[in-house]
């Protein structure tokens, strides 16, 4: 089992919902994000695994699209050849910024690894950002 590919399954549930047409739950109108701005602390978090919001207050359609989740997480895995016992935790956290729409992985595998990745934009990218040097690097997977 690949901690990456898990991250993968996770990164691709996340950016169909983030993009608001979410072709793997079948809702084609979402705004998440307009949600996490909506929500008491600005950040919509989902737990992808069980098919819930655990923080943030979601419209109507994004708690449908949520419910639908598990199922896609499964047939997801099962393509990569993974198991939904791999996966202890898989959270995204959707925020907004002055600037643009960002959600934040978190992805804790069956051996305890646990990381967390920012993404922005739709569709989804990874956050990049200047090294000491001022070239443009992507920025690094947190381990916590």
């Amino acid at each position: 089992m690949k901690h990456g590919q898990l991250r993968s399954v996770a990164h691709s549930i996340a950016d169909s919902l983030a993009c608001g047409v979410s072709l793997l739950t079948g809702f084609y109108d979402l705004r998440i994000y307009e949600d996490a701005m909506r929500s008491e602390d600005g950040v919509l978090t989902v737990d992808l695994l069980n098919g819930r919001v655990v923080t943030g207050t979601p419209s109507t359609d994004v708690a449908s699209a949520v419910l639908r989740i598990p199922k896609e997480f499964d047939r997801l895995c099962s393509a990569k050849g993974l198991a939904r016992s791999d996966c202890r935790r898989a959270l995204a956290h959707f925020h907004t910024t002055p600037i643009t729409q960002e959600f934040t992985l978190v992805v804790e595998d069956n051996t305890g690894r646990i990381t967390e990745t920012d993404f922005q934009g739709v569709p989804a990218r990874r956050v990049m950002e200047l090294d000491h040097l001022g070239r443009l690097r992507r920025r690094a997977i947190r381990r916590p």
